[in-house]
Formats: structure tokens, sequence, C-alpha cells
């Protein structure tokens, strides 16, 4: 099946790569290996699998130079309107909340660059298991949320998940 997160088919569903892992995912286990990934695209998870019993991730690089770590902010100053204030606020509220869930595990790859992006499921029944391999990053734009394919790490909000030893890095 192709998830190109475009392609219309015949029955006018849209097959994004979110649609298919929030139609196919129920109480199984989750793994997530991505480069890059969003606030937007975690506080989702946290809306959309609740019943997941287990979510582990691999991420790209979370420690950014201070150069990047300033363009981001940059960029999020760039559009200071209160509704976009707000949703990020509440977005990010999630995303912590979802990370700081005893079912959730996170490593970070430092020192090499983690250009993978699989989403791996495990069911108890065989039958229901998947595997989503492709471009499509832990990102709004990767999970057909938004067409931009600019990408901004969660890092900055993620930094105190990361001080309080929930992230372990792999170096």
């Amino acid at each position: 099946m192709l998830l190109d997160n475009k392609t219309q088919k015949e029955d006018n569903e849209l097959y994004k790569v979110f649609d298919f892992i929030r139609k196919y995912t129920e109480d199984g286990n989750l793994d997530v290996v991505t480069g890059f990934f969003s606030v937007n695209a975690l506080a989702l998870m946290q809306d959309e699998l609740q019943q997941t019993e287990k979510f582990r991730f691999v991420l790209g690089n979370l420690m950014q130079d201070e150069a990047q770590v300033n363009k981001i902010i940059d960029l999020l100053n760039g559009n200071t309107g209160i509704d976009s204030s707000l949703a990020l606020s509440l977005s990010a509220k999630k995303a912590v909340e979802f990370l700081t869930q005893e079912k959730v595990a996170v490593k970070t790859v430092q020192k090499n660059f983690c250009h993978a992006k699989a989403y791996i499921y495990h069911d108890k029944d065989p039958r229901k298991k998947y595997h989503i391999v492709g471009s499509s990053n832990l990102t709004d734009a990767g999970l057909g949320l938004r067409l931009s394919d600019i990408d901004l790490s969660g890092s900055y909000y993620l930094l105190l998940i990361f001080s309080r030893g929930k992230i372990h890095v792999y170096e």
C-alpha cells in the first residue's frame, strides 16, 4: 500500500501516514525510529493512541548547538498570533504528558545522524502487525497533517524531560 500523504483512493479517503497509524494501531506496542519530530506529532499521539500499551522511540540528535536553538526560537516567534501561540503551548504540554508516561521509552542518537524513518507495530495477533518504512519523520508534514516540508525539532520543549533522565542517550 502506498502512504504518500497525498494519493487519493477510490473511496475519496486520503491515505496519510497518520490515518493508517490511527486506524491500525490498537493495544500493542509501537516502535518509532525518526531523525526529526514535532511537538504537534507527539501531542497527536497523546490524543489519538491512548490504547497503545507501549511506545519505544529512537530519535535523532535532541541536543542542538546554540545557533540552531536560536533559529528555532526565531521561527517560532515569526508567527506571534494568539491562536498560534496557544496551540503550540497546548501541544507542548500534551507532548510532555505523552513522553513522561511510564509506557513511553525514548532514546536518542548523539554522535551519528539518524536518518531512518520507521514505524513498527507489534500486536499479540500477528495478523495485525504492520511496518511503515519510508521518508515520513514524526512531524506534522511526515504524518500528513500538513503539506509543508519545513519541520521544527521539538527539542527546545523536551529539554526538561531530558534533564529528568527520561531520555536515554546513545553516544
